[in-house]
């Protein structure tokens, strides 16, 4: 049974996801497709059914990174002063 439009693109927004964590946890080079079908839990074989190549999907994990990044600095500011809200994002950026 051939699946759904909807749970194809749920599949490679999972592995977007997993990418996205493997890839800051472990770094990029140091990620294999392997391991990281396994973290998002399918298989290698999966993987170029979704993705042209590792670097496209490096390229959409750095981007799924950066807007999670932005989204979080946004809401640590949310109706702060100017002052508190710097101080928010510098803390949030610098924490570990």
């Amino acid at each position: 049974m051939r699946r759904s439009r909807e749970e194809a693109a749920a599949t490679r927004q999972r592995i977007v996801d997993t990418a996205s964590h493997e890839f800051r946890e472990n770094g990029i080079a140091e990620t294999g497709l392997s391991e990281l079908m396994g973290a998002a839990g399918l298989t290698q074989g999966g993987f170029y059914r979704h993705f042209e190549s590792k670097d496209q999907l490096v390229g959409e994990a750095i981007e799924r990174s950066f807007d999670q990044m932005i989204g979080e600095l946004a809401a640590s500011i949310k109706g702060k002063p100017p002052d508190a809200a710097f101080k928010a994002v510098v803390d949030g950026y610098l924490s570990a």
